[in-house]
């Protein structure tokens, strides 16, 4: 992950600390040169308060900080072609173009993605969704596919999922939910207007909240159990079309699925098994 990423997730850092981190991310040739001893005097700070600023964004220690940053700038070196993740293809490419180009976004929202996630709370998550008695998945527009997409997963190993799909359906799954529900929270931008007031009487309700959306769309986190940051690359409006975030999400959440399965995978596997017969019924030869 990025360092300009883990410092953007750690949402506790104190105001000296949110100073130690962008002298850093503006100064990074510079830093790569300096002894902490010469960072804290440059800062007019301690190297007490440097080791706490690194240890808290995921590294063991100051010179850990440096190699990270030695490989980001390699990386971005050996790195030449850019791909512009909103508008991925131009007029006059041809369709060979235009699929490389693709493969590229959508290589690209994988790796990204995986980078942001927190692999520990998605193993929360997963556990959490796999004891629940319903899951109500909560968005609108494009990801809608995406929820139902979740849910066909789901019911192969015999877990019903509940997609509401019009405001109507959303507010009358809330009222009839209860502690024993799990509320997913599908946005990329985290703005919908149909989320704080669905939030706010789920957390009336008792019922846990995941919310997964782009790095720093938590915008309601005193209503919100877990939160799955994806990569935060596409622009919210100046773009073609929702490639890079679509398969982000998908990502994500074909990923939850997967933890899921493998929380009671010898009784799954045998529940997939044993509807074979019902569910194919084509001739066998």
């Amino acid at each position: 992950m990025k360092l300009e990423k883990k410092i953007e997730l750690c949402d506790s850092l104190t105001p000296l600390e949110t100073e130690i981190a962008s002298y850093i991310v503006n100064n990074k040739d510079t830093i790569m040169k300096l002894k902490i001893q010469d960072l804290a005097d440059i800062l007019f700070i301690s190297k007490s308060a440097i080791h706490r600023f690194v240890k808290k964004i995921g590294f063991n220690g100051f010179n850990d900080l440096k190699v990270s940053i030695a490989k980001e700038s390699a990386d971005l070196l050996e790195n030449n072609s850019y791909i512009n993740v909103n508008y991925p293809f131009q007029e006059n490419d041809n369709p060979r173009e235009i699929a490389f180009k693709l493969l590229e976004v959508y290589e690209k929202a994988v790796k990204d993605t995986f980078e942001c996630v927190d692999l520990n709370q998605v193993k929360e998550v997963a556990q959490l969704i796999d004891t629940a008695d319903m899951v109500d998945i909560y968005t609108h527009a494009h990801n809608s596919n995406i929820a139902e997409n979740f849910k066909d997963k789901m019911l192969t190993i015999g877990r019903n999922v509940n997609c509401p799909n019009s405001f109507y359906n959303q507010r009358l799954t809330v009222l009839a939910s209860n502690q024993n529900h799990v509320a997913i929270i599908l946005s990329y931008s985290g703005k919908a207007t149909f989320i704080l007031p669905i939030v706010k009487k789920l957390y009336e309700k008792g019922v846990k909240v995941i919310q997964i959306g782009k790095a720093g769309s938590n915008y309601y986190s005193k209503y919100i159990t877990y939160y799955l940051p994806i990569s935060d690359s596409e622009n919210n409006r100046d773009r073609m079309s929702q490639f890079y975030s679509h398969i982000a999400m998908q990502y994500i959440m074909d990923v939850l699925y997967a933890c899921i399965y493998n929380e009671r995978r010898k009784k799954n596997i045998k529940y997939i098994y044993d509807s074979i017969d019902y569910m194919d019924d084509r001739p066998t030869e």
